[in-house]
């Protein structure tokens, strides 16, 4: 078993994780069936846009805050300053978002600033959400997160159940939710912790100065996730949007390991690599690395199996075979993105904001590129395709920065596991039996070749938790 702290750290980010995307994609499965596809690709691109907003206010001061906080106890002041810019910032925009909507024509523009409240009410609990988990604190935000989007969902529920449920009534849901979520993160903050409001202009100053080196590549990692539903959203129809959104929220769903892990992982090789790192901890990295992409990879077999017969049923045949193509593009992502989030915390903490803003910014380039091309001519499918391109160029990009300048990684998890999984559902998916079946089957074949080839080993385990425990 991993040590105490470690598991106390997962167990809470997972709390975390767990109302940030099981809860909510439980809301938007509710809304999905019981919305027509034109209304809820509405709400797709006004949440889309709503956080492309919030992205370009944080003017990237998220990820310095938690690395400052998390590597000197010194930095608490870094919070303060991140919660008035933010402040400052919605307020700012709320009201020019009102202003816009009385020059445009059109209910989405008429709508926006609502979504943008219940959104931007989110955003500002960010600073304080980054304070606890800076701090390894993160039970408390779990806890409440879990609250406001159960809540959430109970309102949806309620919506279908007095036949109201409408994009007005839904907005007005996600904005009593958000509120109530900020008023008890304050609370708890205010009660239970030393934060202090004070801000210091200088210091402020200087934040933001560090984060300028690396802003541009928040907004445009931001675009890799969500440009291509703002693209959709003016290139093809709300029921293409409506179709590619739902898979993508399925995807995202199943990310849910990784976002436990990586704000764990973060602060811990904030803390690990603020000197030279050694060998021993390069070889602990690795055998995390291996021990991720064991679970990663096997991911995409699961949940393409089950998709079109789940998915199909509990939406009625609504979603499920006509968009089974854009998930399994999609899900084949997944292995990528957690290689990538090592190698993105790799660099992170050891200040390449530069380096990583340039990755960043040639992926998003390259992402916006291919959705142009590949929209028009293939609707959901070929977001699915330019989403996946991307995905491999940042994860190359991010493996020469990680490589040169931070430590070796290995990519011989990459090189055995991924052609097993490819082969394990290919296998399984041409035998005509129960899905469960063909489930049971492919993690089978999965994990004797994982055992097999060495990468599923007590070693692997043994410095794993190592690399975690301390």
């Amino acid at each position: 078993m991993l040590r105490s702290k470690a598991f106390i750290s997962f167990f809470s980010s997972g709390l975390q994780a767990l109302a940030l995307q099981v809860l909510g994609s439980i809301f938007f499965y509710v809304i999905s069936v019981y919305l027509s596809k034109d209304s809820f690709g509405i709400i797709s691109w006004m949440n889309a846009m709503s956080i492309f907003i919030t992205t370009i206010l944080g003017f990237g001061l998220e990820q310095v805050v938690i690395r400052r906080i998390a590597a000197s106890q010194r930095s608490d002041w870094a919070a303060a300053a991140f919660l008035f810019h933010s402040l400052a910032a919605f307020f700012a925009a709320l009201l020019i978002l009102w202003l816009l909507s009385l020059v445009l024509h059109g209910d989405i523009y008429q709508l926006l600033p609502w979504f943008f409240m219940a959104q931007g009410l989110l955003f500002l609990g960010i600073p304080l959400k980054q304070f606890l988990n800076a701090k390894e604190k993160f039970t408390p935000y779990g806890v409440i997160a879990i609250i406001s989007n159960s809540l959430r969902v109970c309102g949806a529920f309620y919506l279908v159940a007095v036949h109201q449920l409408q994009v007005h009534s839904i907005i007005m849901v996600m904005i009593c939710t958000a509120g109530a979520e900020l008023l008890a993160l304050f609370i708890y903050v205010i009660t239970n912790t030393g934060f202090s409001f004070k801000f210091r202009f200088q210091a402020y100053k200087k934040l933001l100065s560090e984060s300028a080196a690396q802003y541009v590549s928040v907004i445009f990692d931001m675009s890799l996730s969500r440009m291509d539903w703002l693209l959709l959203g003016f290139m093809a129809s709300k029921a293409v949007l409506a179709d590619y959104s739902f898979a993508y929220r399925a995807y995202e769903l199943t990310r849910l390991p990784m976002l436990i892990i990586a704000p764990v992982i973060l602060p811990r090789l904030s803390r690990l690599m603020a000197s030279k790192p050694s060998a021993k901890l390069q070889e602990q990295v690795n055998a995390f690395n291996t021990a991720e992409l064991l679970l990663a990879m096997l991911l995409p077999l699961v949940f393409n199996t089950l998709w079109t017969p789940v998915v199909g049923m509990i939406t009625g045949g609504k979603y499920g075979a006509t968009n089974a193509p854009e998930f399994l593009i999609l899900s084949l992502c997944i292995p990528l993105q957690f290689f990538i989030n090592l190698l993105w915390s790799l660099s992170f903490s050891v200040k390449k904001y530069k380096a990583v803003s340039s990755v960043t910014l040639s992926c998003a380039v390259t992402n916006i590129g291919l959705n142009l091309v590949l929209i028009p001519l293939f609707n959901g499918i070929g977001s699915a395709v330019a989403f996946l391109i991307t995905n491999l160029l940042q994860a190359a990009l991010y493996y020469r920065l990680v490589n040169k300048h931070v430590m070796h990684i290995s990519l011989r998890p990459f090189i055995i596991l991924f052609p097993t999984a490819l082969a394990g559902w290919f296998i399984t998916s041409s035998i005509n039996i129960h899905f469960l079946l063909r489930l049971l089957l492919g993690i089978a074949f999965y994990l004797v070749i994982a055992v097999v080839s060495r990468q599923l080993s007590r070693h692997t385990i043994q410095n794993s938790k190592k690399f975690l425990a301390q």
